[in-house]
Parts: C-alpha cells; sequence; structure tokens
C-alpha cells in the first residue's frame, strides 16, 4: 500500500480555490502604501495615450525619487485603470488571478518533480502562505506575481522537454519570451537563467556528461544571455543617474555610511528572519528595520545564527544534489530568488520585505513537499501496515489542519492592508521597534491633521533611530507650518548633521532663522542653500530682510516678526515635500 493510495489525486482547481479563500477579501481594499505614489497619484497610469512611455520612464515618479525600472508592470497599470477608471479593485482583482494562476503553476511544476499528492502538499501550502499576503494585497505587489507567473511557467516548459531530451524550438521561444516579460516585468526576473541552470543540475538526470550537456544547450543559454544584456543596457540607459542595483539604498545603510562588508554582515543577520518567514510566517510586518534588524558595524556575534545557517544551508544543497536532488533543487531556487534583493549583491532599497519572498517561496515549499516524501517513505519501510494507514490518516488531518489555518491566517493578514490607516496602526504593533512603523503612522497622522499624533510618532522613531534624515526633516517641516520656527530650526540641523549632503529644507532653516531674529545665522543658511540649488530670487530676500532686520535692530532695538512679503502675519506656506515617504519596497 503506497501513499497514493490514502491521498485522492486532487484536482489543481482546488490549489486553486485555495489561493482564492486565501486572497479574494483583498478586493475591498484601497490603495495602500506604496500603491499612492506607483499608481493612485501617478499621472503616467491614469490612460493608455502614450503607453510607450513607460519603456522610457522610471518605475517611481521622478518627484519621489526616479527609482527602479518596471516597463511591462507600469504597462499592466495602465491597462487596469483603463479598463477600471482607476477603480482599486480592478488592480486587485488582478493581483487575486495572479495568485490563482501562480499556484496553479506551483502545482504543475511540483508534479513533474514529486508524486502527486505531495506535489498537491506543496502547491497547496503555496496558495495559503502567509508571507505572500504583502505581494498580493498590496497592488504593486503586482510585479512579484508577474515574475513568478512566467517564472514558474518556463521552469515548467524546460524540465518537461528536458526529461523527455532536447529542447523544442517552440518551447525555446516561449522561454525567451517569457524571460523578456520576467525582467522588464521587474528586474528580479533576470534571475530565470540562473533557476533554469539549477534545474540542469539538479532535477534533470541526463547520462551524457556535463560539458557535453553543455555545447548542446549553449545556444540557448546564449540567446537569455543576449535578452538579460539587453535588459541591463536598456535599464542603465533609462536609470543613468542610478546605481547598479537602481534603487537608492536602504535609509540607515547610507546615512550610517556603511561600508559594502558591513551591507553583507547586515544581510546575513537577516537570514533566520528569512527561514522564519519562509517556514513559521506567524508574526508578519510592513516594517522590517533597525533598530529591530541590527545594521551592522562590524562582525559580533549577532550575525551567528545567520553564518551557521547560510552555511548549513549551501552544504545541505550540496550534499543533496545526488541523494534528494528535489530538495537541492528548492535550496537553489530559494537561495538565487533572495539574492536580488538580499544586499549580498548590491545595496537594495530595503532590508527586508515580505513581497521578496514571493518566487523565493515557492523553493521553499517544494523543499517542504519533498520533506513530506520522505518522512512517508520511512514510514513506510518501517512500520507495520495497519500502522502505516493510521499514520497516513493523522498526516492527512495535521494537512488539512496546516492548509485551513494558513488560509485564515492570510485572509485575516489581508485585511490589515485595507487602507493606510489600518495598515500604519497595525504596523507599530507588529514591529515596534522598527522606527519606520513610528515614521510612517506619524506621517499619515500629520496628512489627516492630527498633529499630536503625528509628533507623538515622529518623536518615537527618532528616538528608536535618530540617523534618517528625512525624518528629522519632515517633522521640521511640520513645526515650520504651524509657525513654530523655534521648534523648526534644531529639527533642519539635526537632519543636515545626519547627513551633511541633505539639500532639503535648506532654505526653509534660513527662513525659520530669519523669523527667530537669528539674522546672522540666517544669513549664513541662505548663502549655503546656494549650493544646494535652492531658489535663488528667495534666498537673496533672505539675506536682505537678515542684514536689514540686523541693522534696524542695531539701531532701534528688537524688530518684529517679518515674513516673506515683509508683513508681520503667518509664516510662508511650507516647502513641498519631495522627500520620498515611503520606502521602494523591492
Amino acid at each position: 500500500m503506497t501513499v497514493e493510495d490514502h491521498f485522492p489525486r486532487w484536482r489543481p482547481w482546488s490549489v486553486a480555490l485555495l489561493a482564492l479563500a486565501s486572497s479574494l477579501v483583498g478586493i475591498v481594499n484601497w490603495f495602500t502604501y506604496d500603491d499612492r505614489y506607483i499608481v493612485e497619484l501617478n499621472p503616467m497610469t491614469r490612460h493608455l495615450n502614450d503607453w510607450y512611455r513607460v519603456f522610457v520612464s522610471s518605475y517611481w515618479p521622478k518627484e519621489w525619487g526616479g527609482d527602479g525600472y518596471r516597463p511591462l508592470t507600469m504597462l499592466a497599470f495602465k491597462i487596469e485603470s483603463a479598463l477600471g477608471g482607476g477603480i482599486p479593485s480592478v488592480f486587485h482583482a488582478t493581483n487575486i488571478l495572479l495568485y490563482v494562476v501562480a499556484s496553479l503553476l506551483v502545482f504543475w511544476l511540483a508534479r513533474r518533480l514529486l508524486p502527486v499528492w505531495a506535489a498537491w502538499f506543496a502547491a497547496a501550502a503555496f496558495a495559503v502562505h502567509p508571507v505572500h499576503v504583502e505581494a498580493v494585497a498590496n497592488v504593486v505587489g503586482q510585479s512579484e506575481l508577474i515574475v513568478a507567473v512566467v517564472t514558474v511557467a518556463a521552469l515548467v516548459l524546460y524540465v518537461r522537454d528536458r526529461r523527455a531530451g532536447a529542447l523544442r524550438p517552440a518551447t525555446i521561444a516561449w522561454i525567451t519570451l517569457l524571460y523578456a516579460v520576467a525582467c522588464f516585468a521587474k528586474e528580479h526576473g533576470i534571475v530565470l537563467i540562473a533557476l533554469l541552470g539549477a534545474a540542469e543540475l539538479t532535477v534533470l538526470a541526463d547520462d551524457a556528461p556535463l560539458m557535453e550537456r553543455a555545447r548542446s544547450l549553449r545556444l540557448f543559454y546564449l540567446v537569455l544571455v543576449l535578452v538579460a544584456v539587453s535588459f541591463v543596457a536598456v535599464r542603465s540607459r533609462v536609470l543613468s543617474d542610478h546605481s547598479l542595483g537602481g534603487f537608492q539604498p536602504f535609509t540607515p545603510f547610507s546615512t550610517l555610511h556603511i561600508s559594502s562588508r558591513d551591507r553583507v554582515l547586515t544581510a546575513v543577520g537577516v537570514v533566520p528572519q528569512w527561514i522564519r518567514l519562509l517556514y513559521w510566517p506567524a508574526r508578519l510586518s510592513s516594517e522590517y528595520g533597525p533598530p529591530q534588524i541590527e545594521i551592522a558595524q562590524g562582525v559580533s556575534l549577532i550575525q551567528l545564527p545567520g553564518f551557521a545557517l547560510l552555511i548549513g544551508i549551501l552544504a545541505l544543497g550540496i550534499l543533496l544534489r545526488r541523494r534528494r536532488p528535489v530538495a537541492a533543487f528548492g535550496i537553489a531556487f530559494t537561495v538565487i530568488a533572495i539574492l536580488p534583493s538580499s544586499n549580498f549583491l548590491v545595496p537594495a532599497g530595503i532590508v527586508l520585505a515580505e513581497r521578496t519572498l514571493f518566487l523565493a517561496s515557492v523553493g521553499a515549499m517544494l523543499i517542504l513537499g519533498d520533506v513530506a516524501v520522505v518522512v512517508a517513505e520511512r514510514l513506510q519501510r518501517g512500520v507495520p501496515a495497519a500502522a502505516y494507514v493510521r499514520y497516513v490518516t493523522l498526516a492527512r488531518v495535521a494537512c488539512v489542519l496546516l492548509v485551513v489555518t494558513g488560509a485564515a491566517r492570510s485572509a485575516m493578514r489581508t485585511r490589515v492592508w485595507k487602507d493606510n490607516d489600518t495598515l500604519f496602526r497595525q504596523a507599530v504593533l507588529d514591529a515596534p521597534d522598527a522606527y519606520r512603523a513610528h515614521f510612517m503612522l506619524g506621517a499619515w497622522a500629520f496628512s489627516h491633521q492630527r498633529k499630536r499624533e503625528g509628533e507623538a510618532e515622529y518623536r518615537k522613531a527618532l528616538k528608536l533611530f535618530p540617523y534618517d534624515p528625512f525624518l528629522a526633516y519632515n517633522l521640521a517641516v511640520e513645526y515650520e507650518h504651524v509657525g513654530m520656527c523655534g521648534a523648526a530650526v534644531p529639527m533642519f540641523q539635526w537632519a543636515f548633521n545626519v547627513d551633511s549632503t541633505f539639500a532639503m529644507g535648506r532654505s526653509a532653516l534660513a527662513w525659520c532663522l530669519l523669523n527667530e531674529s537669528r539674522y546672522d545665522e540666517a544669513r549664513a543658511a541662505a548663502i549655503d542653500a546656494f549650493r544646494y540649488g535652492a531658489e535663488p530670487p528667495r534666498l537673496r530676500r533672505i539675506i536682505f530682510l537678515a542684514d536689514s532686520s540686523k541693522a534696524a535692530d542695531m539701531a532701534k532695538g528688537k524688530p518684529r516678526l517679518v515674513t516673506q512679503a515683509g508683513e508681520p502675519s503667518k509664516l510662508p506656506e511650507t516647502m513641498q515635500k519631495t522627500g520620498r515617504p515611503s520606502p521602494s519596497h523591492e
């Protein structure tokens, strides 16, 4: 009696239903977090007339940093906006549909590598995985979903043909097209070529010598290399003012001036978090960062678990290549998929984001499926038939409980992404020691005129991590906006002390110093602001008012407060905030 006898041949549509059960509640969600700046408020997504511009434009709008290059994702947003008139339900419906397709493709890939029951288990676990919520419930996670769909589809085609012999011309054409779609949907899609190579070296048994296999496949891989090089060239041309990563580095990396070594050590410290999120996602968060996650300042004991896990996982993948090729492939898949946003290779715009684990979780679930096969095989050989039947029954009950719990957890977590107020309030509960959780809630509170709450959250964030110039700058602007220049000045100075190259707020500091009757400092700050591209007419007027007010003070005593128009009324309107209010989650 085999495990197959006790596990019905579930149709793949049950996997689709599980994916729907986990995510469908998100259809009523609004635009949250980065959605607002990339989709809702972005003129680029509002009509299809200039659809071709997405191929020469950055992913983030220029006024919010101009980071990233994902033209096919932006084109998808334009189409969805045109179809639904910009309502969020159309975008969320697209995400849910892509999630269902991705889950089905995971089943079909696993079915080519594992027994049908184990393939179903791996795909069902994928379909209800709570770590996927951020990618599915947040509109901008659509890039993750597109990359996963086309990547797994390409792997299904590749494994199918290579199991039968050589790649067919039609398969080569399809995989090449899918690779281009993956790259131009999100830069992480470039890893597909490495995933195909990992499959070739693990789950595809071939008696031919390795060099002979390489020669037979070299033309195919050369075509894929050409696609990758073309993508990198186009992306580099569009993002000519950015580093290879294409995103502004994670703020703590730049403000702490950490070296490449410390960036990598920080990534090592995050390894246990990746493992936890992939296999025990009981606690989820929209924010990960310091001081909750330590930014490395040299080697320390806190990195020891990460080093141990990393070395152990890589060694295990190598050792299992012959004995358990599916597990070895799953390990390789997970590691390769995580690499682009890991900070191991290039500085990323994040230290950790749950959505970036979406593709990596495919490999993690393949490992889970293969572990289930190992357990089943050992039980079958080691216990009597009657006991084995009982064990299988218990396994089926445990599987049902796991799947139901995962689906319920995912559906509940999806409601957290309903709107920004719900999301940001939950973030400070999920990650009370992550300064950005308080930063984002504070920014949201200020934008809705809840000024006391906003100030309190900003102050908490500053206490947790006093090294983010945008945080001090934003609080200074809020103080300036209500005429509290005395409170604004030290916040502006705080931002400039953290980052001496920080350009925003230089003229605002000069104006506040002027209104505080600190004329010499106002004049010096205005002269300094010229170097950072501030408006010359405004700066010249500040210098004129500082000089004239100082002269009047010397002649007659302290003068009245002045405004930009020279009248004793309120301060000028605050400067337009151009610092990105949310991180670029890769």
